[in-house]
């Protein structure tokens, strides 16, 4: 046998196996490019995603740009009454209650206990710390009448003759002359009635003037030693004085007159020549004292429709319910 046909036998298998190991490689190429080449149909879904999403994007731009135009223009709405200014009137009201209550449960503090007096020093704070009424001595609310209801000191104090003598006499001295003067008025059942101040010093075209009104039931007797009194009725002393705001909260007075008013004169009619006697008590004043009559002080920490507190140049405190 040849060589030739041996070796055509031999290299037969060699390019079967070589050209299956080409189809190999032509077939994985094919593969990646079918795995890297999208299909039309795939590229149009592409295509129609894309466009879908700049077109959505694009709209959600005008829309934005449109709002961002468009909001400027609306006004925000007006603010509603604030939740604090109503608890504020709310804690208002229900301390004024509490200080008629105190009022009515103590004799207008005459009577009052340690604890009282204590609850009242308490809800004044509170109502002198939230006073809603600004500069109350130059305030149109101070004009008008207005009756006690409690104090910390004697009622008839509320009278601005009181309070000027005291200024002459000195704090000592003032402190038993009206202990003195409370012991003498309220002997065998006497004491002091209603009390009422009248003030016109805010208006425009105001007097500036005070007037006190206070109904005593007096008694005659020998004074500090409680003896059954000659006689006792009811009547009337009334203080009337210049009062001027020096600034938002104190009021300088000064005492001019103070009238007697006999109000139950048929006690005894021997002493009805005095009903109505006026007395010039700054010109009295003037005389002892060698020079002006006393001015003395009258601060209000507290004023509103309703309720007037007020306090003197010692600390003593009044208030004050609207007539």
């Amino acid at each position: 046998m040849s060589c030739a046909p041996a070796l055509a036998l031999a290299a037969a298998p060699l390019r079967a196996r070589r050209g299956r190991a080409v189809r190999r490689a032509r077939g994985s190429v094919s593969v990646v490019r079918a795995v890297a080449t999208p299909s039309k149909e795939e590229a149009a879904e592409t295509s129609s995603s894309s466009s879908s999403s700049s077109s959505t994007s694009s709209s959600s731009s005008s829309s934005s740009s449109t709002s961002s135009e468009v909001a400027p223009s609306t006004p925000p709405p007006s603010p509603g009454p604030s939740s604090s200014d109503a608890a504020s009137d709310a804690d208002l009201a229900a301390l004024k209650r509490r200080l008629v209550s105190l009022a009515a449960g103590s004799g207008r503090g005459q009577d009052a206990t340690a604890a009282q007096a204590s609850a009242f020093a308490s809800v004044v704070a509170d109502l002198v710390a939230a006073n809603p009424t600004r500069d109350p001595a130059r305030s149109a609310l101070l004009d008008g009448d207005w009756e006690l209801i409690y104090a910390d000191t004697h009622l008839f104090r509320s009278s601005p003759f009181f309070w000027a003598v005291g200024r002459m006499m000195g704090d000592g001295n003032a402190d038993f002359f009206y202990g003195a003067h409370a012991h003498q008025t309220g002997l065998f059942g006497g004491g002091v009635g209603r009390v009422v101040q009248s003030l016109d010093c805010a208006a425009p075209g105001a007097s500036n003037r005070l007037v006190s009104d206070v109904v005593v039931r007096a008694s005659l007797g020998v004074p500090l030693l409680g003896f059954a009194p000659l006689f006792s009725g009811y009547g009337s002393v009334i203080t009337a004085g210049r009062a001027t705001a020096i600034d938002g909260e104190r009021l300088a007075v000064v005492a001019e007159t103070t009238t007697v008013r006999q109000d139950d004169a048929s006690v005894l009619p021997a002493l009805n020549f005095l009903n109505g006697t006026t007395v010039p008590v700054e010109d009295a004043m003037r005389q002892i004292s060698g020079g002006a009559a006393p001015e003395v002080y009258l601060d209000v920490v507290y004023l509103d429709e309703e309720i007037r507190i007020s306090k003197l140049e010692d600390g003593s405190v009044f208030v004050y319910q609207r007539v």
